[in-house]
């Protein structure tokens, strides 16, 4: 029976699954729409005045609708088709106070709602992908395997809502209204040519959860699925988050800067209350080591009079403010403390060649184990972060730390394997630098490879090139040499022995070339010029988040499979409407495979949209 509704479905609207996949925009009414039909301020009004705006669905009579009265098979089948031709760019709204004349047809019969999923589905199939049969609704039992499909596909996408709740029922048999079958069309319509939300989702994504928020914005953390719908919301009440993760406990560990005290770093329960709670000057990042310890990113002024002292070529009277990098490990202490128990400072590793007369007087390229303070102030004059470190990551076999240091365009590993005293000496230099040789006198503008770069990071094991670096590579510098274009770049470290890596004299360190590198097809419709992240998933893609906003997955072939565009507000702000058009700075958005102990024993069931719809 229902593979020959189908058949009978489809018959009508087989052409439309390639005319609904078209990427021409729906030209919607905005505001004021009114054909004064008869469900004025009703449920449906929405989607009977858009149906009606647009020409794809017909009056009854009088200036009548009839939202209430059936529709049948072939009225269907043809606002189906008015749609796939309005999409595709054809026909054109008929003038005011007329509308298309309905259709008549033998084929007269009423359709059930179960039987309108099946229609929506075979002309929307793009919208949705439903793989298994969840068990959303409780009066679906009796209904076929691919119909309940249908109906949870489009409930899944957002076209229905279900015709009661206290169980949630869909109501499969009854017959579907038109003005149920306005609204359906209408918000599939939107869905066609989707603003925010989830833009594209291909069988080669990745199926997983990805954390997705505001950066430095009062908005909640949320926790999507690769459908775009919420699964987990953490309240941070009234916080600003900078960087979130999820820990394999199941809680969230997030920076946020407060109002009134500045930044923090805390660790948050499913339930939104705070586990631990730490005041720190934290710069960007973090990461929770295996024992349980935090190591943070911190940054701390000083004065140009205090740079000046150290070498830096900068009038005394500047009267600014220079921030310098360090790291700190944390051991938490209590739910609202935390003992220092290490710490590195780039402060304690400076060389410059200025003035004998102050302290790390040196020549800058035979000494590539220190930071030549002078580098990074006289190319980036209007950024008073002279470092600029935004990204760390740990090594547990080596004991080694990954700095991402955007002002000099480099990553840098230093040895966690010492005591805080010995991170301050020769011990603390650095082991290895990479993506800009001509900071440590090894190279030329030619030379360089990482430009104002974030999230280096390791590979971690299991993963297609566990072991090497990836790092978003934004392009962009205020002054020097640039880029107009972004990339993800990943690289194979050299391998570490003797203490150290190998580095021939007066050479920059190895590699040379890229191990494998994502631009777009036109480099620059991929340009993010500051944040931004990326990330290996298990199947080999790479998950990618433009700080606009954007969060895509490639193949390694650089095939775009999965895309989702922030639509997350402030609180003080309006909610995002498909249809809208925004912008947000979307600094990470990490991904979760299902199997990830973090997601074990979470209530991952559904729970609507973080965009809504009008």
């Amino acid at each position: 029976m229902w593979y020959g509704l189908i058949i009978r479905g489809v018959a009508m609207v087989v052409l439309l699954c390639g005319l609904l996949g078209s990427q021409a925009a729906v030209a919607w009414a905005e505001s004021g729409v009114s054909a004064g039909f008869d469900d004025a301020g009703g449920v449906h009004a929405y989607g009977i005045e858009q149906v009606a705006h647009l020409g794809i669905g017909a009056g009854c009579g009088d200036d009548g609708f009839c939202p209430d009265e059936p529709i049948d098979r072939a009225e269907m089948a043809a606002w189906l088709h008015r749609a796939a031709a309005l999409i595709n760019g054809t026909p054109r709204p008929p003038p005011a106070g007329e509308a298309p004349p309905r259709l008549s047809d033998a084929s007269d019969e009423a359709i059930t709602r179960a039987e309108a999923a099946v229609m929506l589905i075979a002309a929307f199939e793009h919208l949705v992908a439903v793989d298994e049969i969840e068990g959303v609704f409780a009066d679906t039992g009796e209904t076929s395997e691919a119909a309940v499909k249908a109906i949870e596909g489009i409930h899944a996408a957002g076209l229905a809502k279900g015709c009661a709740t206290g169980p949630l029922r869909y109501c499969p048999n009854r017959p579907t209204t038109r003005g149920q079958a306005a609204a359906m069309l209408a918000r599939a319509l939107q869905r066609a040519e989707p603003t925010v939300g989830l833009i594209l989702n291909e069988p080669q994504a990745a199926r997983g959860y990805t954390l997705i928020y505001i950066f430095g914005s009062d908005s909640p953390v949320y926790l999507i699925d690769d459908l775009g719908r919420i699964v987990h919301t953490w309240e941070l009440h009234g916080q600003d988050p900078n960087v979130a993760k999820l820990l394999e406990n199941g809680n969230l560990m997030v920076s946020f800067t407060e109002p009134d005290s500045g930044m923090w770093v805390a660790e948050v329960a499913r339930s939104g209350d705070f586990v631990w709670k730490y005041r720190a000057d934290t710069h960007h990042d973090f990461i929770k080591l295996p024992g349980g310890n935090v190591l943070l990113l911190m940054e701390e002024a000083m004065t140009s009079q205090e740079a000046y002292a150290v070498g830096a070529r900068l009038h005394p009277s500047m009267g600014r403010r220079w921030w310098y990098d360090y790291v700190q490990e944390v051991k938490p202490t209590g739910p609202n403390g935390g003992e220092v128990v290490w710490e590195w400072s780039v402060l304690d590793h400076l060389v410059q060649d200025s003035d004998p007369g102050k302290p790390d007087y040196g020549p800058i390229a035979g000494n590539p184990g220190r930071v030549d303070i002078n580098y990074s102030l006289h190319r980036t004059p209007l950024d008073r972060h002279f470092t600029h470190i935004n990204a760390i990551d740990y090594d547990p076999v080596l004991d080694q730390i990954m700095l991402s240091v955007r002002a000099y365009s480099e990553l840098w590993i230093i040895d966690h394997d010492t005591t805080t005293a010995e991170a301050a000496g020769a011990k603390g230099d650095l082991l290895y630098r990479w993506g800009n040789p001509r900071a440590y006198g090894a190279g030329d503008y030619q030379d360089q490879q990482l430009f104002w770069q974030h999230n280096a990071h390791y590979i971690p094991p299991g993963l297609p090139g566990a072991g090497n670096v990836l790092i978003l590579n934004n392009g962009s510098e205020f002054a020097g040499h640039q880029r107009d274009y972004s990339s993800v770049d990943e690289i194979a470290l050299p391998a570490f022995s003797d203490n150290a890596y190998p580095r021939e004299p007066d050479h920059s360190f190895e590699p040379a070339r890229m191990q494998w590198s994502y631009t777009a097809t036109t480099p620059n419709d991929f340009y993010t010029r500051h944040g931004s992240g990326t990330q290996r998933l298990p199947n080999g893609n790479t998950q990618i988040c433009d700080a606009n906003g954007t969060v895509f997955q490639v193949t390694p072939d650089g095939t775009t499979v999965w895309k989702y565009i922030n639509p997350t507000q402030a609180s003080n702000r309006p909610p995002t409407y498909q249809g809208d058009h925004i912008r947000t700075h979307t600094y990470r958005a990490p991904w979760y495979p299902p199997n990830h102990p973090g997601l074990q024993n979470m209530d991952l069931t559904p729970k609507g949209h973080i965009e809504q719809y009008r």
